[in-house]
This record gives C-alpha cells, structure tokens and sequence, in this order.
C-alpha cells in the first residue's frame, strides 16, 4: 500500500488550490482540445476534398455519434469520480475491484449500444426528414463508428480513471500523438486514396484503437492502482449497485444534452441544409470553445473527489472558488474570439457564403452567453466530485427540455436566432437552479 500510496498526486491534497487546478486543467484542456480535432479535422478533409454532399452526411452524422460518445464518456466520468474518491482513501483493494468491474461492465453496454445503432440510426435520420443522399452518406461513416464503439469507450474510461488517480498528463500525450496520426491518416485515405466519407472513418477507428492499446499498457504496467492479475479481472456483484449510481446519472446527463441538439437539428431542417450544415459547423467551434471550461471543470471534479476521500472539506470548496475564477477569465477571452472570428472560423470548413452566414451568425450571438455554460460547467464539477451526479442529470434534463421547446417555438420566427435564445435560456436556468443550491451545499461541507 506505501508504494502503491507514493503514485499519489500530493499537489491536489496539499498545494494552493487554484495553480494545482491550472497545472493539472492543462494537459486535460489540450487534451479536449486535440479530441476536437479529430471531428474538426474529418469536417474539413471532408469538406476540402470531397465537396458539399459528404460534408451534409458527417454534419447530420455527428448529433448520433454525439449521443453515443456521451453516454460513454459520461459513464467514464461518474466512475472516475468513484476511483478519484478511493484513491484519496487509498483504499486499493476497493479501487481495483471497482476498476474491474466497471471494465466489463462498459465493455458490454458499449456492445449494445452498437447494435443499437446499426438497428436504427438510419431510420432515425430518415424520420427527421433528412434527404436520402445524405442519410446514405452518413451512414457510411456511422457503421464504422458503431464496429469500433468498443475502442471509443476503452479510450475513454482509461483516460478518465488515469486522471482521477492524479495523472493527467498521459492521456493527454497519448491524444497528442494520436490526433497528428488522425490527420495523416485523413489525408491519405479521404485526399489520396479517395476513400470518400468511409476513409474517414476508419482513420477514427483506428487512432481509437492506437489511443487504447497505448492507454491500456500504461495502466497495467506503470499505474499500480489500476493493475489487475488475471483473477482480479472479473465483475464484483456487490460493487455494481454503486458503480452504476456513479455511472448511470453521468451517462445519461451526457446523453440528454447531445440529444437535444440532435431534437434542434431536426428544427431546422426546414431552413435548408445549408443552414443545417452552417449550425453544425458552429456546433464544432463551439464545442473547441468548451474545451477549455469542461477541462477545467474535469480538473475540479479530481482535485474535490479526491480531497473529499482524504477528509479535507475546506479545499474542496477552495478548489471550488478556483473554478469559478478561471471560468470567468476564460469566458473573457474566448467570447471575444468567437464574437470577431466568426465567419474565418466557419469559413475553416466550407467555401459555401451561405453555410458561413449561418454558422457566423449562431456564434456571434452567442459569444457572450457562453458566461452561463461556463458557470455552469464549474457548479456540474463541483457536485460530479461530491459524487452528486443524480442532480446534474436532472438539472441538465431540465435546461435541455426548455431549449427544446423554446426551439420549437421560436426556430419558425427567428431562425437561427431562435436556437441562440432557447439554448442561452436553457444555460441561465441550470445556473440558476444549480448554482444557488451548490452555494448552500458548500456552506454546509
């Protein structure tokens, strides 16, 4: 236990909270940041090489692979909180058992999933109203996605519990390399080869696979918590009940968010599909904007469910202070980004005027209202890490029910200028709701 004890990141139980958040939010930043570029980058390939068409088929694709993506990363994340949790314990006997558990586990609800999505994703994209030319094409890049789903979960549970055990810094490496081979590998396949929208996706799959094997060995020879003998690898019953607490609620926030996008793409399929391509489009550089504030906020959910298993209750609400402080700085600088490059940002993946006056549009308004998803960002961190992960799922049902229905109601007079209204509406309310109960609830720690 000493040894295992030593791997333990002394910085979050001991340093000055807010440089210990920076320093450890680093590499998970640029490691959301690199993840973004595997999409950005097969949007642009695809859009620079194989013109307008294909381009439509990954935009409508992506809200699909969205919603999957999130039901594992979210599983990822509510176990990571549980192992963060006992890693502060240093309670490896429990730690190792969880692991194991929720190993298999993964494994085989991602096997589902993967049927699931082969079974219907394309009946979905068709009763959205979707162009038939289009739904062929994004389902040459979905069933590759689904064969490789396996990979896509391992990748991201061992990169989520390596950082709840304190180390941030390999994933983000093993991201690193990864995204440079994924470009290479879009550019052979999609501009050389002339494999089309399927090249793409198989230049995924395999850089998933490439991040997974990498991850894998890391964890068993060079993490001792995580290192599990042949009879460890099995499923502890009694473990599961609180495994899938942790998980389920995790999964499903993700989950619910990625479909309300995907509810609001279908709104706007009425407006013509290049406006439906530009939102997507926006959608991209959206999601690299909230790289920065989900890193810190995965930074947070480590440093306050480890300090928590230690017993240390102050700095669980001094890292949340630090949070909220480099939340707002980032909102400063990244919302006057996105307010003055908006169409050379959009213009990164089509030529289309069109597509770009609809994505520029979608950012410029909302540049600023970005403030209430950052907060909000920080207040899901802090109650992930308490291991309050039910509250953040209803709270994010909450926020993505309104913007569906101010969607629905405001798409027909406004346009894209009614999904910036119902979606900043949606962020306001779950700042609301949470962030004035996680006030009392960090007064109470």
């Amino acid at each position: 236990m000493n040894a295992q004890g030593s791997n333990r990141s002394e910085a979050l139980l001991s340093a000055p909270p807010l440089p210990t958040l920076l320093r450890f939010a680093a590499p998970i930043i640029l490691g959301n940041v690199f993840q973004q570029l595997y999409n950005i980058v097969d949007a642009m390939a695809v859009g620079r090489f194989l013109g307008d068409l294909p381009l439509s088929g990954i935009s409508v694709a992506a809200p699909v692979m969205d919603i999957l993506y999130g039901l594992l990363l979210g599983g990822s994340i509510g176990v990571s909180v549980l192992i963060g949790q006992l890693f502060g314990a240093a309670e490896w006997d429990r730690l190792r058992r969880v692991h194991a558990t929720a190993l298999l586990g993964g494994v085989g609800v991602t096997l589902a999933l993967s049927v699931l999505g082969f079974a219907f994703a394309g009946r979905i994209l068709s009763a959205q109203g979707t162009d038939a030319a289009v739904v062929a094409q994004a389902m040459s890049y979905l069933r590759v996605i689904f064969g490789g789903l396996a990979f896509c979960f391992l990748y991201n549970y061992y990169a989520a519990v390596l950082r709840a055990c304190g180390n941030s810094r390999t994933p983000f490496v093993v991201l690193l390399v990864s995204s440079a081979l994924h470009a290479a590998l879009d550019v052979l396949l999609c501009g050389a080869l002339r494999l089309g929208i399927f090249g793409v996706a198989c230049s995924t799959v395999f850089c998933q696979v490439f991040s997974t094997v990498w991850l894998a060995l890391y964890a068993e020879k060079l993490c001792p918590p995580l290192r599990l003998n042949r009879a460890e690898l099995r499923a502890d019953a009694s473990l599961a009940g609180a495994i899938l607490g942790y998980a389920w609620a995790a999964a499903l926030q993700q989950a619910v968010v990625m479909i309300g996008r995907f509810l609001v793409q279908g709104m706007l399929t009425p407006l013509g599909g290049t406006t439906v391509t530009g939102y997507n489009m926006a959608l991209r550089v959206e999601q690299f904007l909230f790289c920065f504030s989900q890193g810190v906020s995965a930074a947070m959910v480590v440093g306050i469910a480890q300090n928590l298993g230690h017993g240390d209750r102050g700095r669980v609400k001094r890292f949340y202070a630090a949070g909220v402080c480099a939340e707002a700085a980032l909102l400063a600088v990244l919302g006057t980004l996105a307010r003055l490059l908006a169409p050379r940002l959009i213009g990164l993946f089509s030529a289309n005027a069109d597509v770009i006056a609809a994505g520029a549009r979608y950012l410029r308004t909302m540049a600023y209202l970005y403030l209430f998803a950052f907060l909000g960002e920080t207040i899901q961190g802090y109650f992930r890490g308490v291991g309050r992960l039910r509250l953040t799922m209803l709270a994010s049902l909450l926020q993505v029910l309104l913007r569906v229905i101010l969607s629905y109601l405001l798409i027909p007079l406004w346009g894209v200028s009614g999904i910036c209204a119902a979606v900043g509406t949606g962020w306001l309310l779950l700042v609301l709701i949470e962030g004035t109960y996680s006030a009392r609830a960090a007064r109470r720690l």
